[in-house]
């Protein structure tokens, strides 16, 4: 039997990804577009319940994802 060739996303952890492989897994789930909290302390993020006004409810899309940091200043990856 052939060895099994593993997908880039059961091999590598998040911090592994490129920036490519991370958004091609994206499902429009809106959870980055939740406000975030980090801990300075800790650099530990919390999400919120808080959506960002730019991302539409209906969709689940942001009219400005790919310059999403030129829109959001406190943007947290």
């Amino acid at each position: 039997m052939a060895d099994r060739v593993q997908n880039f996303w059961e091999r590598l952890s998040l911090e592994e990804m490129s920036r490519a492989q991370w958004e091609s897994l994206c499902d429009s789930c809106g959870r980055c577009c939740l406000h975030k909290l980090e801990d300075e302390d800790t650099g530990d993020i919390y999400f919120t319940d808080v959506v960002c006004h730019y991302m539409d409810k209906q969709t689940c899309q942001c009219p400005h994802y790919d310059t999403r940091q030129d829109y959001v200043i406190d943007w947290v990856k």
